[in-house]
This record gives C-alpha cells, structure tokens and sequence, in this order.
C-alpha cells in the first residue's frame, strides 16, 4: 500500500493547509483474506448423532414412561397377592374343634405365583429406570436398549406364564368342595357379603385384582418389546444411510 505525499506546511498567508481525507489516493490494495475452508469433515458417529436425536429422544421417554408403569401396577400386584396371603394366614385355624373356613387342602401357588411375578417386574422397572436416569456407563445407547430388551422379554415370560399358571389352577379348582385357591374358594361368596365369613369378599376382591392387573402386564411387556424392536430397527437404519453417504448434517 503506498499513499501520495502532499505538503502541510503554513502557507505565505499564514493559513494551514490541511488536506482533506479524500485526497489520499491508495495506489494499490492486496487482500490479504486468506481463502475459505471447507467444514471439517464429519465422521459416521456425528451424522449417525445428528440424524437419531430426535427419535431417540421419543424412544427414551417412551420406555421411561413404560417402566413407571409397571413398577406402578406391580406394586399394586404385590400388595394384593399380599394382602390376600396375611387374610388367609389369619383367618385359617387347624383346630379340630373349630369349625373350618376354608377346605382341608387350600392351593397357595397361584397367590405365590403372582407375588412373585409382581416382585420381579418392580425390580425389573426399577433397575430400569436407574440406568436410563443416572449418569451411568450404561446409560450409551446400544448398552441401553441391549437392557431394555432382556428386561422386557423377561418381564413378558414372566407375565404370560403367571397368567396361565394362575389361572389354569384356579379354573380347575372353581368348582371342588375339597380343595381351592385364594380366589376360587372365596369367590364363591361373592354376591353374599353379609353372610360371608372371615372377609372372603375382600381376598376375592385382592386377588382376582392381582390377576387381572397380571393379564394387563402382558399387553404392556407387549409393547415394551415392541419399542425395543423398534430402537434396534432406528439405531440399524441410521447407521447403514451413514455408510451409504446419505446422513446430512445442518449447521445452524
């Protein structure tokens, strides 16, 4: 860059003569701008990151959602199954003088049986819940959803066979004079609570409750599979569209 020189100097009248920025002439100008560069390049795991945030994000409160409603029906489940079991601990006498309630052979597998499943689907939800919500290393996507489908596969087996188990037993038993479960030998009172003994119409009540919400389970473990199906299909679509070259990435 190179300017023209002018003399500033007081002039014989005594005036200054001051010149006035237009008079500068640049004589040349090189940009020194260096050229612009591309972005740097995006490795798989970035576009596979920009393109699943959003279903992931779905997918995660979706399960969480899942989970908190399980543990919330199975530990309505163990407090029926519960409940059912103290009445009929309290109620049932052996003495030979007293007249019995209940039959001479009472099946407490059923009750077990829902107890049990109970039980291991809030223990299921809970270790759940913990790894998707705290910082944990589980807590990466495949780690997670490779959690997510043991524990709902096992919590539909679990659901499933309690339901047959359960009610195959109290079917079979509904109409013996002999012997009974919880439920088939209470629920014969059901319509007489006036008259019937040692709050019969409560253990039918708690524990066809207990049962019923058991069979509801299934549709819900039903469902948890399908969203671990689906979080392995999104997790497989986005990787291989990132191999293919078809992920893009938006600056904002």
């Amino acid at each position: 860059m190179s300017f023209q020189r002018f003399d500033i100097s007081p002039n014989p009248a005594g005036e200054s003569k001051r010149p006035h920025l237009s008079v500068f002439r640049f004589a040349s100008f090189q940009s020194s701008r260096r050229p612009s560069q591309a972005p740097p390049a995006y490795s798989v795991d970035d576009v596979v990151l920009t393109r699943k945030q959003l279903h992931v994000r779905v997918l995660h409160w979706l399960r969480i959602a899942i989970a908190s409603i399980t543990f919330l029906v199975s530990v309505v489940i163990v407090a029926c199954s519960a409940t059912s079991l103290k009445t009929y601990a309290n109620t049932h006498n052996t003495a030979e003088w007293i007249l019995p309630l209940w039959p001479s052979t009472v099946d407490l597998r059923p009750t077990h049986a829902l107890l049990a499943c109970g039980i291991v689907l809030a223990v299921a939800s809970v270790f759940y819940l913990v790894i998707a919500l705290a910082p944990t290393p589980l807590r990466s996507d495949r780690p997670l959803n490779l959690t997510f489908t043991v524990l709902a596969f096992l919590s539909l087996f679990m659901t499933i066979f309690t339901t047959v188990f359960a009610g195959t037993i109290d079917s079979q038993l509904s109409d013996s004079t002999q012997a009974g479960t919880l439920a088939s030998w209470t629920c014969k009172w059901q319509g007489y609570a006036p008259v019937a003994p040692g709050r019969f119409t409560d253990i039918c009540a708690t524990s066809t409750a207990a049962l019923n919400l058991v069979i509801l389970m299934v549709v819900i473990e039903s469902l948890s599979v399908l969203l671990a199906g689906w979080g392995w299909w999104i997790g497989a679509k986005i990787k291989r569209e990132a191999r293919e070259g078809k992920g893009e990435v938006t600056h904002v």
